[in-house]
């Protein structure tokens, strides 16, 4: 049986949007995607996900509503969805999706007083031109179907999304067996030298399962043979400007906090690090 997503009309926010790309992605059935007020019997019907409007939070029958809620309360529609799907805790691991949580349920003033940031410089970080164009686009939806271009683009966001979140469990446990910490000029550094896309995915997560502070993090360069050094944290001992003419080193910021090696050992990494390292 097919089933549709009907979600409210007027100004589009990304809550909504990434339900509805997230929702996509989990069901191959959705025959379309509607904008506009949900009708009663819809919102009694299960086969019709009513998203961001309708007044009620009940998954059995496919509503995911929070306006419902007493005010305060840090729960949107994407985050309900996202606690049907079982991703809640893996998505709270991610800034976006805290950043966005707050800002639709507390509004910027407030989510940025929580951050500590100007509301001017939340918003502006929030709305940058794919962001804009992808909700201006949904906003002039009236009802789309299953192969509408839009409607293929917002199910591709959704399977990256849910795809990101598996690749980061598998590569979060890669890491727990692969990785090693090393002591240099008293300062621990990470190295995880192994060949794979997007190195330093689930680096922060392990740094935060194993609760220990590093000042550097050693994987694999993605663009070219060799390895890339980074700085942590902007830690104030690490400046690979010192190494910037060793014969090993290909490239260093400007800034000093990143630099690309040569596919060296790692006792010649070691050795680059004993002299970028206070």
């Amino acid at each position: 049986m097919f089933s549709k997503i009907v979600t409210h009309g007027g100004g589009s926010h990304m809550d909504e949007l990434i339900s509805v790309c997230i929702v996509l992605a989990m069901n191959d059935d959705i025959e379309y995607v509607e904008r506009r007020p949900a009708k009663p019997e819809e919102i009694a019907d299960p086969t019709v996900w009513v998203l961001d409007q309708g007044g009620f939070h009940d998954p059995e029958n496919r509503n995911f509503d929070h306006h419902q809620f007493p005010a305060g309360t840090r729960k949107c529609t994407l985050s309900l969805i996202a606690d049907h799907f079982d991703l809640k805790n893996d998505l709270d691991e991610t800034v976006w999706f805290r950043v966005l949580v707050l800002d639709d349920t507390l509004g910027a003033i407030k989510t940025a007083g929580e951050l500590d940031c100007s509301a001017t410089l939340l918003k502006g970080l929030m709305n940058g031109p794919i962001n804009e164009f992808v909700l201006a686009r949904f906003e002039q939806a009236k009802k789309l179907d299953s192969e509408n271009e839009l409607v293929k683009l917002l199910s591709a966001i959704g399977t990256h999304i849910v795809t990101n979140i598996r690749n980061m469990k598998e590569r979060l446990q890669l890491i727990r067996e692969k990785a090693e910490f090393d002591e240099v000029n008293g300062l621990k550094v990470l190295f995880f030298m192994e060949d794979v896309p997007d190195p330093k995915l689930s680096i922060a997560a392990y740094l935060k399962e194993t609760g220990k502070k590093t000042g550097v993090v050693v994987v694999a360069n993605t663009r070219e043979s060799g390895w890339s050094l980074g700085r942590v944290g902007d830690h104030p001992r690490v400046d690979f400007r010192r190494i910037k003419d060793a014969s090993d080193v290909l490239f260093v910021h400007a800034n000093g906090f990143v630099a690309k090696t040569r596919r060296i050992e790692k006792p010649a990494i070691i050795r680059l690090l004993e002299t970028a390292i206070e």
